[in-house]
């Protein structure tokens, strides 16, 4: 666990991979952050909450943050893969939108890490191996092809729900992904993987 959870402040100043935060009242803190969600901050001057991950060189100290608990958590999850280092998770986020880098590992989709600068295949693919394993074991069970109105229902033992749970959603934010205007009727038949994406395709369209 990271002994920096969040930072709290006012922004100074954005960069390519980075911004500037002003907390304490007079500490300035560079934090790292996908460069598709600095795009999406608002403006200099006003109040950021972040999610950080800390992490701790021998000559250096590097923060990262992330809008969302589930950006953080994804990111923590990437660099406990083995040769996937910050720069390299922060590369693969800047990419891809944490529901769709979610929705890439449930559906075995190397291409679309792949696409961060200094990732290839072969890293992308142990990054799907290595993550998909630990989600399973978080789940406690192996994800499992489930089709029919009985899946699609989103009960407790619904592996699809217990997918979204992993990640980080409520029960809550997942079963209404799962049974939105287009979910239940529309997944049945689906497979866990197919289902799973499609809700978080939902859950990043809001």
């Amino acid at each position: 666990m990271s002994l920096v959870a969040g930072v709290e402040g006012t922004l100074e100043a954005k960069d390519a991979d980075s911004v500037i935060i002003r907390v304490g009242g007079g500490i300035l803190l560079r934090v790292y952050v996908p460069a598709h969600e600095i795009s999406a901050l608002p403006a200099s001057g006003a109040p950021l909450r972040l999610h950080t991950r800390l992490i701790v060189r021998e000559d250096d100290w590097q923060l990262y943050g992330f809008p969302s608990e589930q950006g953080r958590r994804l990111f923590e999850m990437l660099i406990g893969v083995s040769q996937v280092g910050p720069k390299a998770a922060l590369a693969v986020l800047s990419v891809l939108p944490p529901e769709d880098l979610a929705a890439a590992i449930v559906s075995s989709d190397a291409a679309a890490i792949s696409r961060a600068p200094g990732v290839g295949k072969r890293t992308a693919e142990r990054v799907i191996l290595d993550l998909k394993g630990k989600l399973e074991e978080e789940i406690g069970a192996p994800i499992a092809v489930t089709t029919g109105a009985a899946a699609a229902a989103g009960g407790t033992g619904d592996p699809a729900l217990q997918w979204l749970m992993a990640l980080g959603y409520s029960v809550l934010e997942a079963r209404q992904a799962l049974a939105s205007e287009d979910g239940a009727a529309a997944d049945a038949g689906l497979s866990t993987e197919e289902r799973v994406r499609s809700a978080l395709q939902r859950m990043g369209g809001r």
